[in-house]
């Protein structure tokens, strides 16, 4: 199996009465979800499917990605924050006929605590940061980290 994640790009800060949901990618956050593209893309990394958290600045981080894949991008609330164990993410990929090969794109710190619960390596996920992660099921202290790119390293 091999998991993909993606830490969503620069995005605005939050203003008085915005939500924190309608938070949108700043100008350097859509060259960091479009760098992220094609760094994956370059490397010919294909995904069964690109799984966004629904909040805005995620989806946008998120459209690129799946475009320069040829993927298709599902919005699942399960990765909007605070949510996500091993045992969360074996729920939420059953709920997709348990893709091979899956591009997550969601929020701190549930990446970076996920990543090390999986593998047992401390992982910080910057902005627009991707990560691979693999084994051959979904579980804590099991699974291998592959690499963790951070976005300005993807060129």
């Amino acid at each position: 199996m091999n998991l993909y994640f993606l830490r969503h790009a620069d995005a605005q800060a939050q203003e008085p009465g915005m939500a924190d949901a309608d938070r949108e990618l700043t100008l350097k956050g859509h060259e960091q979800a479009q760098r992220a593209a094609e760094w994956l893309r370059k490397r010919k990394v294909r995904v069964a499917l690109v799984l966004s958290s629904p909040l805005l600045r995620a989806v946008q981080t998120a459209e690129p990605v799946a475009m320069a894949l040829g993927a298709e991008i599902e919005e699942d609330p399960r990765l909007s924050g605070g949510k996500l164990t091993p045992r969360s993410l074996r729920a939420l990929l059953a709920d997709y006929h348990d893709p091979e090969s899956v591009l997550l794109v969601g929020h701190e710190p549930d990446f970076s605590t996920l990543i090390t619960e999986l593998t047992v390596e401390p992982v910080e996920m910057r902005k627009a940061a991707l990560a691979l992660v693999q084994g051959p099921e979904i579980a804590e202290d099991e699974m291998e980290l592959i690499w963790v790119v951070p976005s300005k390293l993807q060129d």
